[in-house]
Parts: structure tokens; sequence; C-alpha cells
């Protein structure tokens, strides 16, 4: 059988970034790294039950990084090439070791030494390169068709489409770091139009596994059940209303919430969050983690889940908050180092970029409540499901005034759509006044949200 990662990433080309390391070491460079990625996608694309599009594409890049020892840390230069047929790397490698003349010192600049093997299942199916361009077209007209099944409100589909892809990553070091991956990935979305009358609303819903399988009349109900409960939208009158908040508006929250636990924002006093580790920042309801080795399971598709970050480091699971209690940062070796604690393996990086803290898989542990118990305690309340301008939050304050729209709840039922809200306060509101966490964790790609009631909540209406 052959194997894949060598598929995308030869034994060649890794020869030539081993000699590309030995090179910057001659030059006197204390440390050199090579991060290597390609992949390769397909997608088709119908529209009203015609052909839009069929591609298919390559990406491949590298990016090598050289450590220059200096008087009071070390310096570091980046290079990149998208050329990974050159005879040899050494001058890119020289380019990284002139560059890191340029540098700042930094006395924090940590290096992983070699640790763990890849003992997790394997992140590739091979059946994903199998596909054919008429499969795919036949999946994104069949999701097409499922969702015009699934109401006669359906008016016109902008978009059906099937996407796949396949690849791998390297990490090398002058340590012994060695780190292959390859992984593939499928996904379904659809945009529609529906209509009732003169009124018109456009839907979305999507979902994404790492093979095929996708249940496609699920997403094409999911997106049509969405327009139709955007039709005929009510004005809200602005106050305070327990809110619920739907698992796909959850999921970007929480997002939010842990873009403000990377260290190095915290060193920098670029986050809500500084100086509260071991602090209540929650409602002791909310346990956030991320788990870098989460297993692939029905309706998980652990996305995120690799043995190692990119620095080498062992993938491992981290609490971010217990019982609404923080207990880390996402660390890298080098923010790790500068805090004196132990690195959270969560560094990620691209091959244009230096290492930063990033999520792997992430999600609440969930309640024990049901959407619909959710909504009979809200009473008379909002279902928020949709949040527009969430990169707007204060990363500092936490200050947010967001536009939003979704469903009045009267009497514990979901009642008439409504729209043109604002959603305006602070994201500790968000964190502080949850009562209820549902027991419907959804996950979208490498997150996971699910139903949140939250309590006393200021929303403006149009």
């Amino acid at each position: 059988m052959t194997d894949p990662f060598r598929t995308f990433i030869p034994e060649s080309l890794e020869s030539r970034l081993q000699d590309g390391i030995r090179h910057a070491l001659s030059l006197g460079a204390e440390g050199a790294e090579a991060f290597v990625s390609v992949s390769r996608s397909r997608k088709a694309k119908v529209q009203n039950g015609a052909l839009e599009d069929l591609t298919t594409s390559k990406r491949g890049g590298l990016g090598v990084r050289v450590i220059r020892n200096g008087g009071k840390g070390c310096r570091t230069g980046l290079a990149t090439t998208t050329d990974l047929a050159a005879v040899d790397f050494r001058g890119l490698f020289a380019q990284a070791w002139e560059l890191s003349a340029l540098g700042d010192e930094d006395p924090w600049l940590r290096q992983a030494a070699p640790e763990g093997t890849d003992d997790l299942p394997s992140r590739f199916d091979p059946s994903v390169e199998a596909l054919t361009p008429e499969q795919r077209i036949g999946w994104a007209l069949e999701l097409e068709t499922e969702a015009r099944k699934a109401s006669p409100k359906v008016a016109a589909v902008r978009e059906s489409a099937w996407s796949d892809g396949t690849g791998a990553s390297l990490l090398l070091t002058q340590k012994g770091v060695r780190t292959p991956d390859a992984w593939s990935s499928c996904s379904a979305a659809i945009e529609l139009a529906v209509a009732d009358g003169e009124e018109r609303q456009a839907a979305w819903h999507w979902d994404v596994s790492r093979r095929p399988g996708l249940d496609l009349a699920a997403i094409g109900a999911e997106a049509a059940l969405k327009g139709e409960r955007k039709l005929h939208p009510q004005r809200l009158p602005a106050g305070r209303y327990p809110v619920v908040l739907h698992p796909e508006v959850a999921v970007d929250l929480l997002g939010i919430v842990a873009g403000m636990l990377d260290a190095e924002s915290v060193l920098k006093q670029r986050s809500l969050f500084a100086g509260k580790l071991g602090q209540a920042i929650a409602s002791p309801l909310l346990t956030l983690v991320d788990d870098g080795r989460l297993p692939e399971a029905p309706g998980r598709p652990a996305l995120g889940t690799e043995p190692w970050d990119a620095e080498g480091l062992p993938t491992r699971r981290n609490v971010l908050l217990e019982g609404g209690v923080l207990k880390t940062y996402l660390h890298t070796l080098k923010t790790a180092a500068e805090m004196g604690v132990a690195p959270t393996a969560s560094a990620g990086r691209g091959f244009g970029s230096q290492p930063g803290a990033t999520t792997f898989n992430l999600f609440p542990l969930p309640g024990n409540t049901a959407p619909d118990a959710l909504y009979r305690m809200a009473g008379n309340g909002v279902l928020i499901t949709e949040i527009m301008g969430l990169h707007t939050v204060d990363p500092v304050s936490g200050d947010l005034s967001v536009g939003a729209s979704g469903i009045r709840i009267r009497d514990g039922l979901l009642a008439e759509p409504v729209d043109k809200l604002t959603f305006a306060g602070n994201l500790r509101d968000f964190l502080t006044r949850i009562a209820a966490l549902g027991s419907d964790l959804r996950w979208y790609g490498s997150s996971a949200g699910l139903s949140i009631l939250l309590e006393d909540i200021a929303l403006g209406g149009a």
C-alpha cells in the first residue's frame, strides 16, 4: 500500500530539506527548521440544477527558520518558497540566515526535543483520493435536491457544492524533530433563498468530515429550515431578555474567548483575561476544553486531531476553563518559557509564519438540558440564531455591539422570527450569565457549540 504521506512529500524532498538544515548549521546557526505543507483540493459547484464549476487545485509551500545566537537571546530569520522542486534549498536557508541578523534578540525562544510517536488513528482516508468528478457533481446535485425536497419554499439555490481535499505536512529541526502528518477532508455546503409571497430570505448550511458519507439530506434540510425561520421577521422591542444561543452562535463566541487566551496576547496586555489565571471568569456551569488527540466518532469529525503541534510537541488535552475558573492560557514554547510554566503543545503555523498559539478541537462540556427545555426555562425571550460582526469585539475590554437575528420565544415555545437586533454589552455578560447548558453538543469543523441559556441580556430592536 502506498504511503499517503510520501505521495505528497517524497523522500527526495525530505533529504534536500535535511541538507539545507545542515548547511544552515555550517554557516554558524544555532538552530534550523523546515516546515513544508502540500495539499490537493477538488470542488464541484452546481446552481439550480446545472453544473456551475468543477475545479482541481494543488498548493504547496516551504518555510525555513534559522536561529542565530545573540548576546541576550536568539534572533530568527524566516524565508519561504513555493518551489518544492528546487535542486536544493541551501540558498533559502542562507537567505534566512542573513535575515536572522536583522531580528530582535529574544531570550525566550525555545525548540522542542524529539518526543512522542504518531500513535493516533490515521487522519487520511484513501477513498477521498479515489473520488471521481462524476461523484462530486452527483453529490452537489443531490444536496440541492434534498434542500428543495425539505421545503417547497426553497425558491433558488445560489450554490450547492461538494469539496474534498488531501494533504500532508512535515516539520524538521536540527534537534531531530520529525512530524509527518497526512490528512483528508470532505465537505458539503449549500446557499439558498426561500420565498413566501414577496418575502425572500437567504440561508446556508454545511458539514465536514475526514471521509465521504456526509448526510446530504440533513444538510439540505437544515439550510431550508434556517431560511424558513427567517421569513416575515418582526420587530423586537428593546429591553432585557432571557436569551438562548443556538449552538452555531455559541461556537463562534467560544472561539472568541479561546482567542483571548493566547498567551502572547496576555503577555502584551492585549487580552481581557490577562492576570486572571486561577480566577472565576465564567459561570461555574462552563468547562471549556481543547483536545489535540480527540478521537473521531459519529457526529464528531475531530478535524483538529494531530499527533504533534507545530513545534514538535505531542498534542494533549488542555482544560482551559473548569467550572468557570481559568486554568491555563494557550502556549507556544516561547510564551511558556517567558511565563515560567509548562508548555501546552498549542502551537500552529503556516509555512510562511512563526509558530503561534492555536486550538485543535475546541468544545464545551455539554449540560443535561434539551433545547426545548431551555426554551421553557427562558419563558419569554429570544433564540439567537445569527450574530454578525464578532470580529469587532474589543479583545482588551471585551466590549461588543453586534448585529443579531433569531426567533422570539413566547411562553416557552418558538414563535415569530426577529431581526435587526443589537446584541450589546461585554463578553463577561456572556460568560457570567450562563443559566443552563444544552445537551445538544454539535460540531462545526474542529470546534463545537451547544445551546446556552443566558439571563438578563440587553437586546436593542430596530
